[in-house]
């Protein structure tokens, strides 16, 4: 943040690139719906997948569910630069709104709404084609585990597609570039939902605490490097 820039100014600016963002991808009515019913599809295929085996598919009602929000997030993240790259507007916004941490945190805040709306329309499909049964204790849990796991995937989807713009037909690497930094994510996100259904609770908080300090390291560095990241 600039030296002088009141915090209330500062605010504006995030929550008018958030709003931009946000009714770019939920008005463009196509690609919202997409990504979805491409995340209902991975649901059914998984859970299909595992009711032909031996294998007790609640047990990866976890699996299913990162699995499918990662595929699907990979999606919307791709378009989270779509505008600005398409209509070469990114220096207009970069020059409109001077701090640069102010666009990293609005971009990922939209980026997390979004995840969190799709993850709303997915969640219910795989509960009952996999016949999910969660500890009615351990809601919280569930709940927590989304909302982390997906804050570091908007973290870091948005410094990666940051990264991208700057470098030509590097597009299709995305995903690539994605999945190795989100394996502690992932991992911890598989386990916590997993421990949602059955009685061994005891991982549950460190798994929680890991994915927390995680998503704070990748919001705050990024955050305050955000101006080497977009000129790299």
């Amino acid at each position: 943040m600039k030296k002088g820039l009141q915090v209330s100014e500062y605010g504006r600016r995030i929550w008018l690139i958030f709003r931009k963002d946000l009714r770019v991808e939920l008005l463009t009515s196509h690609n919202f719906i997409s990504t979805a019913v491409f995340g209902i599809m991975l649901v059914v295929i998984f859970s299909f997948a595992f009711q032909l085996t031996d294998f007790p598919v609640d047990k990866a009602f976890g699996a299913v569910i990162w699995v499918s929000v990662f595929f699907t997030s990979t999606l919307s993240l791709q378009r989270l630069f779509g505008v600005e790259e398409e209509n070469d507007a990114l220096s207009a916004l970069l020059l409109a709104v001077g701090d640069r941490g102010s666009i990293f945190l609005a971009k990922m805040l939209a980026n997390l709404t979004v995840l969190l709306l799709l993850e709303m329309i997915i969640l219910p499909p795989a509960w009952i084609l996999i016949n999910a049964r969660i500890n009615p204790n351990r809601i919280g849990f569930l709940i927590a585990a989304l909302f982390l796991g997906s804050w570091g995937l908007a973290a870091v989807g948005t410094v990666v597609n940051a990264l991208a713009v700057q470098v030509p037909n590097t597009r299709l690497l995305f995903p690539i570039l994605l999945f190795p930094l989100l394996l502690p994510i992932l991992i911890g996100g598989v386990l916590c939902v997993s421990a949602a259904l059955d009685s061994s609770a005891d991982l549950i908080p460190g798994w929680l605490y890991l994915m927390l300090c995680f998503d704070l390291i990748y919001t705050v560095v990024p955050f305050v490097l955000f101006d080497w990241i977009l000129e790299g």
